[in-house]
């Protein structure tokens, strides 16, 4: 029973998550999702190289 109640609270959790709730909203929307698996962008939106998407990457997760 640990287990399970260990799933629910984690499941609580990301759903009141603000941050996860817009993480969800951006890769279910057709578009955002398959920009995410290419690695590409839309003409609306800046492209950047590798490097500095790693940095960026870097600089929201300290």
């Amino acid at each position: 029973m640990d287990d399970v109640d260990a799933a629910r609270n984690t499941a609580m959790s990301a759903l009141t998550n603000d941050r996860f709730r817009v993480m969800l909203e951006q890769i279910g929307n057709p578009q955002s999702s398959g920009d995410l698996v290419t690695m590409g962008g839309n003409a609306d939106s800046t492209v950047l190289d590798f490097k500095t998407a790693l940095s960026r990457y870097a600089e929201n997760s300290e």
